[in-house]
């Protein structure tokens, strides 16, 4: 059977199916594209689909992702991708979002999943959140352990050639960076 490979803005339901949830088993039954889809339907008759002995839930629909579990209140902000309907049922957070950090995480969570600026800011938001927990660190006096953070130890362990590497480029880096601030002095 030839497959119809085709999909374009211009594909549209006869009736919408509206977003930001998952469709019920009813739902799912009540869409039918066999006009436009080439073999669309052949796999509904349990009697004709290969996996059935072996399918475990061939009627699964939102009404079986989400069984009767008490939502849980969340007491902190949690970012939710805007592809998700709504939270699950029970859910956490290691880091909350605070500062300027969390401000960027919210910006990220304004955009889809599948577009570069939600994973950028991601990543500039983690960036962020490393300078202001240090600030916190020496804030409160205390300063951090950096070669157990970063993991020399472990790095001279089981890398101790990249580790070699790494010193040197750094040192370089200082050398650098201090011969070039003695010559602007002078």
């Amino acid at each position: 059977m030839d497959q119809g490979v085709r999909s374009s803005s211009q594909d549209i339901l006869a009736e919408p199916i509206p977003g930001g949830y998952s469709l019920n088993t009813e739902q799912r039954r009540s869409v039918d594209l066999a006009a436009d889809i080439r073999g669309w339907g052949s796999d509904l008759d349990p009697a004709t689909r290969p996996g059935v002995p072996r399918d475990k839930a061939p009627d699964i629909g939102v009404e079986s992702l989400y069984p009767p579990i008490e939502q849980q209140v969340a007491r902190i902000k949690i970012h939710k991708s805007i592809e998700h309907g709504k939270l699950t049922p029970v859910f956490g957070t290691s880091c909350p979002p605070q500062g300027l950090s969390g401000a960027i995480r919210d910006f990220a969570y304004r955009f889809s999943e599948g577009q570069l600026p939600h994973w950028l800011a991601l990543l500039l938001a983690d960036r962020v959140n490393v300078v202001e927990d240090l600030a916190a660190d020496l804030a409160r006096l205390r300063v951090p352990n950096l070669p157990k953070e970063l993991g020399l130890s472990a790095q001279w362990r089981y890398n101790r050639a990249g580790f070699v590497k790494g010193a040197a480029i750094a040192g370089l880096c200082v050398a650098g960076l201090v011969a070039y601030t003695r010559s602007r002095r002078r």
